[in-house]
């Protein structure tokens, strides 16, 4: 059936069977969504807490951070955005950076972030401090907008920042005087906090070593000198052994009284061998008999 020269039936069939192609996701988004991953490193979203996500992508705007829902420190520096339509709500940040992009305006999508002390949009396109009522009650203690066309170092510029934000402690890197103000993070000063700490306790330890050094001194000073039982039964064995050695009878009482050489001789020649005696009574015989023999031949 043909109404106003169109065929319902046919169409209704048409669509059916050739639907419309979903939308094609600009590659931007997609590259900011991989950029994001990447630097969760394996942690899951649900759980991660800080994100740098700085030159590594460029997205018009931000995206895939829904679930990031314990996120509190994101840092997109330099990151190509033009909007910030769609920012994700996330109610435990409470630093964002968003420098060197290309944002001109729409800061109320960042009234989503109801816990955010730290905000930097320094090198952007803001042309009107205006830009920033929709964030008059955000807790900001660090506004940065230096570069931006509404960024001056005018008094009445720095009162008008002041007085929308009663908790904002530095704009610009200054004080609502415009004194300069050395910000330094919380993480320089928590390592301040322990390399003062270790030293401390690097000095506590050193004194109670010296102590107990001196008190171990002191102890040994104070402790009596003990002479074991040992020693004690060694000199009593030893003291029993020389008194032994005194009752025996010495080398000389054994051997005798040295013998005197010359006595000895007399004792020889006075106790010789009568046989000998006898000998000699023959021979003197003999000499005798010859000595008479002789006188009678001659």
């Amino acid at each position: 059936m043909r109404v106003d020269g169109h065929y319902p039936a046919r169409s209704t069939f048409y669509r059916r069977a050739f639907p419309p192609a979903p939308p094609v996701r600009p590659a931007d988004l997609i590259a900011m969504e991989q950029a994001i991953l990447d630097a969760c490193g394996g942690t899951p979203l649900e759980e991660v807490e800080s994100l740098t996500l700085d030159s590594k992508c460029k997205s018009a705007s931000v995206v895939g951070l829904e679930k990031c829902v314990k996120l509190e420190e994101l840092s997109a520096n330099n990151c190509g955005i033009t909007s910030l339509e769609g920012f994700p709500s996330l109610p435990i940040l409470t630093k964002l950076e968003l420098s060197d992009n290309r944002i001109s305006g729409g800061l109320a999508a960042l009234k989503n972030l109801p816990s955010l002390v730290e905000l930097s949009v320094a090198g952007n396109a803001i042309g009107s401090v205006d830009e920033l009522l929709a964030l008059k009650d955000a807790p900001l203690v660090v506004l940065d907008l230096v570069g931006c066309p509404c960024s001056d170092d005018s008094q009445e510029y720095r009162d008008k920042v002041f007085g929308m934000f009663p908790s904002l402690q530095a704009l610009d890197g200054k004080d609502k005087d415009g004194e300069e103000l050395e910000l330094g993070s919380d993480d320089d000063e928590d390592d301040d906090e322990e390399d003062f700490d270790e030293e401390e306790s690097d000095d506590e330890d050193e004194d109670e070593d010296e102590d107990d050094d001196e008190d171990e001194d002191e102890d040994e000073d104070d402790e009596p000198i003990e002479v074991s039982d040992d020693d004690d039964d060694d000199d009593e064995e030893e003291e029993e052994e020389s008194d032994d050695d005194d009752d025996e009878p010495g080398l000389a009482a054994l051997v005798g009284a040295p013998i005197d050489d010359d006595a000895e001789e007399e004792d020889f020649q006075a106790e010789s061998d009568p046989e000998s005696e006898d000998f000699d009574d023959e021979e003197d015989d003999d000499d005798d008999a010859g000595a008479a023999k002789k006188q009678r031949t001659e």
